[in-house]
């Protein structure tokens, strides 16, 4: 009967050492896969925050009423524009404020995980006349870990001068054409542009709240 010839210890070794190199590579392409699963599904919940975060803004900004504060020479409208923060006048949904005119403010605060994207809001009242209310208003978290938050206004700042982008709105008579936000992240990425065309006619001089209509 001729002898069964088993392994050396040579071939053992080198089996294993292949062995060895296999599961390695195997592991390695699991850690992988599975990072690269993990980025792909933060960038997919970060870009579901986004256009929940986006849309619930534009929403809210189509639906600025041009309110005008009582009881001031001008009767100025109530909305204001810095290159950092805006305020304004519109209805919010029930199920987010209980219906109706707020008084409603966009701005970067500090928080626990840096700065974030807030929104601010008050009842107004028709006595009001001003926005001091928002300063103790109820706060909402839009989004966080925001580095950089700019608006701008598309409009002419005279009655007659040629509309154009401007850092800045307080115009007591019109509200802007467009307004729009630029927000960039703490991790260095920007958000697409945000432009919104404000509901309210070009040539409208003067806003009738009573009658709801303009006044040229």
């Amino acid at each position: 009967m001729k002898a069964q010839r088993g392994f050396t210890l040579l071939e053992l070794l080198i089996g294993m050492a292949v062995l060895g190199l296999i599961l390695t590579l195997l592991f390695g392409g699991l850690r992988l896969a599975t990072k690269s699963w993990d980025t792909g599904d933060k960038l997919s919940g970060d870009s579901a925050q986004l256009r929940a975060v986006q849309g619930f803004i534009r929403r809210e900004l189509a639906q600025v009423f041009p309110l005008r504060w009582k009881n001031q020479v001008d009767n100025r409208l109530a909305f204001g524009g810095t290159p950092g923060a805006m305020k304004f006048v519109a209805p919010l949904p029930a199920q987010a404020g209980g219906g109706g005119l707020y008084l409603l403010g966009l701005e970067l605060e500090d928080g626990d995980k840096g700065k974030r994207l807030v929104m601010k809001r008050a009842q107004t009242y028709p006595v009001a006349t001003s926005f001091s209310s928002l300063e103790e208003g109820e706060v909402s978290v839009l989004a966080e870990h925001i580095d950089r938050l700019e608006f701008s206004y598309f409009g002419a700042t005279t009655a007659d001068g040629k509309a154009g982008w401007q850092e800045m709105w307080d115009d007591p008579q019109r509200l802007p054409l467009l307004v729009r936000i630029q927000v960039k992240t703490s991790e260095g990425r920007n958000w697409p542009d945000l432009v919104v065309p404000l509901m309210v006619e070009k040539s409208c001089g003067i806003w009738d709240s009573f009658h709801q209509r303009c006044v040229n």
